[in-house]
């Protein structure tokens, strides 16, 4: 959407993905048939792929809906043991910070995890996700929360799908700060800028785009940096 950063449009409904991990499925088809899944709001890019699909994930990022419960932990936890008895997998769980994660391992790799957390700022109510009870937070939330993740990590998805969001038309630039700062009540947009401008010389610092063989990714880096530096930051100033 460069260029027509005024044009505001209705935020999309939620729409299940024409691809999901297997193994999401399975666990969310598990954690459907308990009422204590009502405390789970899906989020992060498991539900970003529900409004702009361009990529595939192999986790579930969620939220509590109001606070953490120990009986929709012990409803997760099933399901993710029976999955993971069922496909010879090793079950592992870590606590860090406000984080829960519950993860499967395949020869000592991880090949999916849930990870639930207690939200800070909610924008908007969730509404209903394809596996009822289990809610889904809205394209606003959503785009709040990785517009956090901009600021304060700066991964390269992270970059990646702030983009995409804003090119499908999904959000203007404007509106993207204008999340961020309902996220961050009483926080300059500047100083968050600075820190996306700091996260974008540090990618560039470990993998130059010269140093990228590939050309057709050699070609998206230097574009979506270019994006950021003259078009995204800009709408921060």
């Amino acid at each position: 959407m460069e260029g027509n950063d005024r044009t505001r449009c209705a935020p999309p409904a939620a729409r299940k993905p024409d691809v999901i991990d297997p193994l999401a499925q399975r666990i969310l088809d598990r954690l459907s048939k308990h009422a204590e899944a009502g405390q789970i709001v899906l989020g992060g890019y498991f539900a970003m792929q529900h409004y702009l699909e361009y990529r595939n994930t192999h986790d579930i990022d969620a939220w509590w809906r109001t606070r953490a419960d120990a009986a929709t932990e012990a409803v997760i936890r099933e399901a993710m043991t029976g999955v993971a008895a069922e496909e010879g997998l090793e079950f592992r769980e870590r606590r860090f910070g406000e984080t829960l994660s519950f993860e499967l391992r395949r020869a000592g790799r991880r090949c999916f995890s849930f990870q639930i957390a207690v939200r800070s700022v909610e924008l908007e109510p969730p509404t209903a996700s394809a596996w009822p009870p289990i809610q889904i937070e809205t394209l606003q939330d959503n785009l709040g929360a990785k517009m956090n993740a901009l600021v304060d990590r700066g991964a390269p998805r992270d970059f990646t799908d702030v983009m995409h969001v804003v090119k499908a038309g999904l959000a203007d630039t404007a509106r993207c700060w204008e999340l961020w700062s309902r996220k961050n009540p009483g926080q300059p947009v500047s100083a968050a800028r600075d820190k996306v401008l700091h996260h974008l010389a540090e990618l560039a610092s470990r993998r130059p785009v010269d140093s990228i063989a590939d050309p057709s990714e050699r070609q998206r880096a230097r574009d979506t940096r270019e994006w950021y530096r003259l078009e995204f930051l800009r709408a921060g100033e």
